[in-house]
């Protein structure tokens, strides 16, 4: 082969590995918090550049280090690159976390160090991938871990691969089949050999578009087996009570499309909030229900954040409240902002602007039109107190409000169409005897605490393919967490026609600070404080958040000022009373209280028993793999021998004799550069204690020195190369 041939080869060789390396980095957008993956994407363009044009060591090293630099500065710090403030910034961030590394710190690693791990990862990935295609001449196992990966993901994540199978598949296939070529032996071949090999090349490729072509074009089935993340963890962890169980959830979850499954604790903080009253922490909501899970009616663009133009409108003016503020810290800098109801303004520090998208009031902070991490900011915000008595009368104002806009109307009281009907008569059922919106609201929210539904965070399936994921918690299981209780509280007041949506965030947390004056509180919110709730739409008041969850309670205050009404605060001291018996503490509580602590000790002698049957679980399958694989030639032997014996090509001598070759290496006997192959099975023959190697390298050598038939040759050879074979695997 020609000098400009072998390098245009070599740079489809460099520019194949690269495609199918950059299929691992896709995904991660998707399937975890790793944003920004152009950077990892052009690095790896980058170091697969420099080994194609060869550019020395140190280049290539100062080039990487340079580019690493850049990226971390423009994903996590501001102001000019070549300014001097941010580079000791890092470096001090660097050593703190090798120290981490060094105790085994691993979780609390910050994202800085996560992305120059991953930086290292992939160079070291570039030059190994450079050793297999130019050293070993071997791409298979890369192309089949790729294989692997893609279609795991696939299968356990909401990542789509089916068009990255096929470039994965068309790439890896093409890289082998370069890598199979040698040049030599076409050169060495007959006419007519090069002429049968160019027809199969030929028929074989016509026959790959074919099939492409008919598989894009194809109708295809939807999924005969079910999603086997349920099936693994119901037999895993003994979840669930339904026909499947789901995997589980930490905390805040972007994905609520399909809910169901445990609630893992975990203590780990995600921020502290320094405030003026309790309250929830809202991220999103959200307004479609389709029987499995929430999801949203559609996607809007996100605007700039004005709180005087109050862009997020929870409440009317008529509800009383006083303006407070807070302040927010996270433990590690995050996307998600955390926010009240009624928002009138945030400060972000170092310039950073806030956008919101109204269809589900989440907050983003963008600075330079690029998304960006927090890790503290100011808000103030209007606390509500609630007149029970103006929300009684709000079916009065039903004229003056949004509920004359049919749009709002029909996306608020949105219901699948496949909904039971059980579900709309226990809400008729329920509030039957009820005269306004509030009483009937008020109605639902107490149903669940009056009825016999279990707070659980463990054993909580998720509705079969026929199942209504509301259904099944209302009439079958009767136990679940937050979002099985908000949940049904939205359905069922939309089945009697009253708006109402999902909210997610957190709930207040543990007070772990409180100032003399009693004016300041600083909470402690963790993974555990993940929750949902309900609001409901009041003509004349705005968006009224309830509380269903068992062993949770409304931290708002609602005041009577109609004195032949019940009173509400009355009853709401009542329910933070009964909350304090409950198994599931509410988040307010300190932990010092004995009950928690209990609780606590059993819950992490339970996850230790749980890991300890994971760990055992998981050691058992590593050395049945390792066993495999030791044994892997021994059970494989009769296909490698039945294969070769009968194929029937002028190449079948020599690629049987080259893999007893290797056989013989793997064992020990390795065949030493300045030995002839006539000295090299002598060796072999003693060792073994048999003549067959020096009669089957006899017959080998007139194939490859005197043009003796092939085939013929081999035939005659079988029973000596079988039992040479056998032989290496004794």
């Amino acid at each position: 082969m020609n000098k400009s041939a072998l390098y245009v080869k070599n740079i489809l060789l460099y520019a194949g590995a690269f495609f199918l390396l950059v299929e691992w980095l896709l995904p991660l957008n998707e399937v975890t918090d790793t944003n920004q993956i152009q950077y990892f994407i052009l690095f790896v363009a980058y170091c697969f550049l420099c080994l194609t044009f060869r550019l020395p060591f140190i280049v290539m090293t100062l080039g990487s280090i340079l580019f690493i630099l850049f990226s971390l500065h423009n994903l996590y710090f501001q102001g000019a690159f070549f300014s001097s403030d941010w580079l000791p910034r890092l470096l001090e961030i660097l050593q703190s976390d090798a120290q981490s590394i060094m105790e085994w710190n691993i979780a609390n690693l910050s994202f800085e160090m996560r992305s120059t791990l991953f930086f290292v990862l992939l160079w070291i990935m570039a030059y190994l991938i450079r050793y297999w295609i130019f050293y070993q001449k071997r791409i298979f196992f890369f192309f089949f871990l790729t294989i692997l990966y893609i279609t795991v993901l696939d299968t356990f994540s909401t990542y789509d691969a089916g068009a990255a199978i096929i470039r994965v598949t068309i790439i890896g296939f093409l890289l082998v089949a370069m890598l199979r070529i040698n040049p030599e032996r076409i050169k060495a071949a007959s006419t007519e050999r090069l002429e049968n090999r160019k027809r199969s090349f030929l028929f074989l490729g016509s026959f790959l578009a074919i099939v492409i072509v008919l598989a894009y074009l194809a109708p295809k089935p939807g999924p005969q087996w079910p999603d086997p993340v349920p099936f693994i963890t119901a037999h895993t962890t003994n979840q669930g009570q339904g026909e499947s169980a789901s995997g589980q959830r930490i905390g805040y979850d972007m994905d609520d499309s399909k809910l169901g499954g445990s609630f893992v604790n975990d203590d780990t903080v995600v921020f502290t909030a320094k405030v003026e009253d309790e309250h929830y922490w809202r991220i999103e909501t959200k307004d479609v229900y389709t029987g499995k899970g929430w999801e949203l009616s559609k996607e809007e663009e996100k605007v700039p954040f004005k709180g005087n133009e109050n862009l997020l409108p929870q409440y009317d003016s008529s509800v009383a409240g006083q303006v407070r503020k807070a302040e927010v810290a996270y433990s590690q800098p995050s996307v998600h902002l955390m926010h009240v109801p009624q928002l009138l303004s945030l400060t972000l520090k170092n310039g950073i602007q806030t956008d919101v998208t109204p269809t589900n009031e989440k907050l983003y902070p963008y600075q330079n039109d690029k998304l960006v991490t927090v890790q503290s900011y100011e808000m103030t915000y209007k606390y509500p107190v609630f007149d029970i008595g103006l929300l009684q009368q709000a079916e009065e104002k039903k004229a003056e409000s949004l509920e004359n806009n049919n749009e709002f109307i029909a996306r608020y009281t949105q219901l699948p169409a496949n909904l039971p009907k059980r579900v709309k008569d226990l809400a008729r059922e329920v509030t039957k005897n009820k005269n306004n919106r509030y009483e009937k609201a008020k109605a639902v929210e107490e149903y669940f605490r009056s009825n016999p539904y279990v707070y659980d965070t463990e054993n909580v399936p998720i509705p079969t393919k026929s199942k209504d994921y509301v259904d099944q918690f209302l009439f079958d299981t009767k136990r679940g967490y937050c979002d099985n209780f908000s949940t049904s509280m939205v359905v069922l007041l939309r089945s009697l026609d009253i708006p109402a949506r999902w909210v997610k965030g957190y709930t207040e947390g543990d007070a772990t600070v409180i100032s003399g004056s009693s004016k300041w509180t600083t909470y402690e919110i963790t993974q555990n404080n993940a929750h949902s709730w309900v609001e409901v739409y009041f003509p004349g008041a705005g968006w009224v958040p309830f509380e269903p969850t068992k062993s949770f309670s409304n931290p708002y205050d609602f005041v009577d000022s109609q004195p032949n009404n019940s009173s509400e605060n009355s009853q709401r001291e009542e329910e933070k009373q009964e909350t304090q018996v409950k198994e599931q503490p509410k988040e307010k509580e300190l932990p010092a209280q004995e009950e928690k602590a209990k609780e606590k000790t059993a819950s992490l002698q339970n996850a230790k028993l749980s890991m300890k049957w994971k760990v055992l679980f998981c050691g058992l399958i590593v050395v049945m793999l390792i066993v495999i694989y030791l044994n892997r030639f021994k059970w494989f032997l009769p296909f490698y021998i039945s294969f070769y014996k009968k194929k029937e090509s002028v190449e079948t001598f020599e690629s049987a004799y080259a893999f007893l070759l290797k056989r013989l290496a793997a064992n020990g006997l390795k065949r030493q550069e300045s030995q002839t192959l006539r000295d090299f099975a002598g060796e072999v023959d003693e060792k073994l204690n048999t003549v067959n190697m020096l009669k089957l390298t006899e017959k080998y050598e007139r194939v490859l020195y005197r043009n003796a038939d092939s085939i013929k040759e081999w035939k005659e050879s079988i029973e000596l190369w079988e039992n040479l074979i056998k032989k290496t695997s004794s």
